[in-house]
């Protein structure tokens, strides 16, 4: 009898120790799951009010645009670094997807800062050639100084090539980042592929007006 009593108590013992781990488990994929949904959903409303400020006019300050940017990219960074802290057991499709989706956000965003960065440099390059070359001055340094403002020029408008480019082709990707993540939100979460599609068009148009813009200032008759 005492026997029998012990094996009861064991067998209890264990059931108890098995929920309790079941429990936790399952507690634990809960937080992960909300967790990781809630990152999701800050980041794409972050997204999404940024594509849709891209597509607006042009902002009256480009470096306060840059600098709002760089922010949300920041925090988006900040979100990938808390994904990859959490414990994915149970989750792992959810959490892979999550990655795929803060990591894509985070480059779109830290690209159209980079495009706001370079179009603002390129503003001011191009204006401080155009008032070389305009100067009457035509002292020995002249020429020096006036090769060197055109590739400042140059260097600017490469880099806002890249970046605009660069962004372009994340902006491409992004549905398929976005489809990822569908089953895990509600569908007030997902960005609306118009808003994605204008916003890359804006930059695939600004990019075209850029370089037929860099092409006239190679024009003989240019600062004329």
């Amino acid at each position: 009898m005492a026997a029998n009593k012990t094996v009861v108590i064991a067998v209890a013992t264990l059931v108890a120790v098995g929920l309790g781990y079941w429990a936790y488990g399952s507690h634990q994929k809960r937080e992960t799951q909300q967790m990781a949904v809630a990152l999701i959903t800050d980041i794409a409303d972050r997204l999404r009010q940024s594509l849709i400020a891209e597509t607006a006019s042009p902002p009256a300050s480009r470096t306060r645009r840059m600098a709002t940017l760089d922010d949300e990219s920041a925090v988006a960074d900040k979100a990938l670094k808390a994904l990859k802290a959490m414990h994915a057991s149970g989750n792992q499709a959810l959490v892979d997807a999550a990655d795929d989706y803060l990591l894509t956000s985070r480059e779109i965003l830290k690209k159209l800062a980079d495009i706001n960065r370079y179009r603002a440099r390129l503003d001011d390059s191009s204006q401080a050639l155009r008032e070389h070359m305009r100067s009457r001055s035509r002292s020995g340094a002249w020429v020096q100084d006036a090769v060197q403002a055109r590739e400042r020029v140059n260097q600017d408008a490469r880099g806002y090539t890249t970046a605009a480019e660069v962004s372009g082709k994340l902006l491409e990707s992004f549905a398929a980042s976005q489809k990822r993540i569908a089953p895990y939100v509600g569908k007030e979460t997902l960005i609306a592929e118009d808003i994605v599609a204008n916003a890359s068009a804006r930059v695939a148009k600004n990019l075209q007006q850029t370089t037929a813009e860099m092409e006239k200032t190679r024009l003989p008759d240019a600062f004329r």
